[in-house]
């Protein structure tokens, strides 16, 4: 009987030590852990890892490696029940809101996750009651709302702030729109972020998502609150952006921009759309606050190709120091804004040195090109519709500067179809500015009402001509060849003769009316 007794009381003693790990620290024979936050979860398998935060209805999923050695103790603390059946060699959790997910092989958790040499140690204390039954060498969580995670993995930690359904498996990792995911970083035993892992940005977007970690990012079905910037900003060295699906932006009176992008070596492209809802503010005309679409801004040996902008509020590309990149097979389109929409320029250029742009359509009512400034600029095998063509300008400043400055510009092989203007330069009454080397070549119009233009008397306050041609802009080496197609005036050029020299004009076949030209140098022929 007493062997019996014995041998009853050694069982049950096993079986609480085996279903719910004895409290080492605190004072609650349930517990082993000190809540202050609800736990989330952070999953590691191997090299393979994945990391998820939720701090709104962001969705978003990240696959990366970036531990460096195991780790077997974390510590945390909490004041609210959390419930815990993960199996884990060393676990520690922080979050604000409930967040369940279901696993193999995968890390999720908010803003950094650091495994840089192997520990043994542990600490946990408890003021309220949490329930955990995960075996550990070293346990720590930190909750302040119950969380419930069943992923198995060598080393669990996360962070959250909204709610988060995660369900993984071999390495992977899903987030609905509804219940997201926003902000993750990875870094090394040094400390620096890496950029090893492949992320998804899905759902509703909130503004402080952080991608610096992220090699790869997918761009998939998300919704962008009004007056929020899709932040692009700080992106590692060489990452690749997708765009999937279609990309939406709630309309709001602000100047944006809608997207943000800055980095070296960036590839972005993809199938996917984003639509700017432009139909919502063309209809309030010119009066109110609109949002340039999409600024690329200090961006460096870099490529942009194949995904599609729909319905720009304004202007569509605003591009500014940047150099060295190349924007190649877009589609612009904001026909849908016809006899309706002001001011949807396509590509605005500002200060940049060295790009490309070509094989895009543009479908518009304002410039297809709008050359603010810029160096060494090529725009080619483009097609540009409904807008006002391809223009330099209006420029000028009370100075010359490198902002009042267009040099080596080549426009060659693009097509310009129902617009008002095939090839124009405007520039602003009594300001200055250097307009040298732009070469035209081999473009075709179809339906144009005026062919070249070319203009020293626009004024910015009366947004158009003044019939005073002071403009102190220098316009010098304009070469137009080959230009052909149809219009109803070939030339509408009206300049200050003290400012201009050097232009030829050949192999011009465009059929139409010949217009009028004042000012021109004397080696033009009208």
């Amino acid at each position: 009987m007493k062997l019996l007794s014995s041998t009853i009381v050694l069982a049950l003693l096993v079986s609480a030590t085996h279903g719910g790990q004895m409290v080492r620290q605190g004072t609650n024979p349930r517990c082993n852990v000190k809540a202050k936050a609800p736990s989330t979860s952070f999953a590691s398998s191997q090299s393979n890892q994945q990391y998820s935060s939720a701090s709104s209805q962001t969705g978003w999923t990240q696959a990366s490696a970036a531990a460096s050695s195991p780790s077997s103790g974390q510590g945390s603390s909490a004041s609210t029940p959390s419930t815990d059946s993960t199996t884990s060699s060393g676990q520690g959790s922080s979050a604000s809101t409930p967040s369940t997910g279901s696993g193999d092989s995968t890390q999720q958790g908010e803003q950094s996750s650091n495994a840089s040499t192997p520990s043994s140690g542990q600490g946990s204390s408890a003021s309220t009651p949490s329930t955990d039954s995960t075996p550990s060498s070293g346990q720590g969580s930190s909750a302040s709302t119950p969380s419930t995670d069943s992923t198995s993995s060598s080393a669990q930690g996360s962070s959250a702030s909204t709610p988060s359904t995660s369900s993984s498996g071999d390495s992977t990792q899903q987030s609905s729109s509804s219940q997201s995911t926003q902000q993750q970083s990875s870094t090394a035993s040094s400390g620096s972020p890496t950029a090893s892992s492949a992320c998804t940005l899905t759902g509703t977007y909130s503004k402080g998502a952080d991608v610096s970690s992220c090699k790869n990012i997918v761009i998939k079905e998300l919704s962008v609150p009004a007056s929020t910037t899709l932040d692009l900003t700080n992106v590692a060295k060489g990452a690749t952006i997708t765009f999937e699906g279609t990309t939406t932006f709630a309309e709001a009176e602000w100047e944006g921009p809608l997207v943000l992008l800055t980095g070296t070596d960036l590839t972005v492209s993809g199938t996917g759309t984003l639509d700017g809802q432009g139909a919502l503010y063309w209809k309030k005309g010119t009066s109110i606050t609109r949002p340039v679409f999409f600024r690329l801004k200090h961006v460096v040996s870099s490529t942009l190709k194949g995904f599609n902008i729909k319905n720009s509020p304004y202007r569509t590309f605003s591009v500014l120091d940047s150099e060295d990149t190349t924007i190649s097979g877009l589609t612009l389109d904001s026909k849908a804004g016809d006899n309706v929409a002001k001011n949807t320029d396509g590509f605005d250029l500002s200060r940049n040195n060295r790009l490309t742009i070509s094989g895009c359509t543009v479908y518009n009512q304002d410039d297809c090109l709008a050359m603010q400034s810029s160096n060494d600029t090529t725009f080619a095998g483009n097609t540009c519709s409904g807008g006002h063509g391809i223009s330099i300008g209006s420029l000028g400043g009370d100075s010359v500067t490198e902002s009042d400055t267009v040099s080596g510009l080549t426009v060659k092989n693009n097509k310009i179809i129902d617009s008002v203007n095939g090839i124009r330069i405007k520039t602003i009454i009594g300001k200055q500015g250097t307009v040298t080397g732009a070469t035209y070549t081999g473009n075709t119009l179809s339906n144009v009402k005026n062919a070249i233009v070319i203009h020293s008397d626009y004024s910015k306050n009366k947004g158009g001509y003044t019939g005073d041609a002071s403009s102190l802009v220098e316009i010098t080496d304009i070469n137009v060849s080959g230009l052909s197609g149809t219009a109803d005036k070939i030339y509408d050029i009206l300049v200050n003769p003290k400012v201009v020299s050097g232009w030829t004009f050949s192999g011009i076949t465009v059929k139409g009316g010949s217009g009028s030209c004042s000012g021109e140098p004397s080696d033009v022929k009208c």
